[in-house]
């Protein structure tokens, strides 16, 4: 068997937007907690601690709707 592949096939990549967790209070210092919480609780693809103008908080992703 053998496989071609097309060069100028483009996969279809999902844009991500961040936004400030809905569900997260006080500051955020371990990512993987974060990163639970808004897979879990907001149906983000992922979440992460950032630093911001407050300290640091967290951030959810999602996909971005068109």
């Amino acid at each position: 068997m053998r496989l071609t592949l097309n060069a100028g096939l483009k996969l279809a990549e999902a844009k991500i937007c961040e936004k400030y967790s809905q569900t997260w209070s006080g500051r955020c210092t371990k990512t993987s907690h974060c990163d639970r919480q808004c897979i879990n609780w907001e149906d983000a693809r992922h979440g992460a601690c950032h630093q911001d103008k407050h300290g640091r908080a967290c951030f959810c992703y999602f996909n971005c709707k068109k």
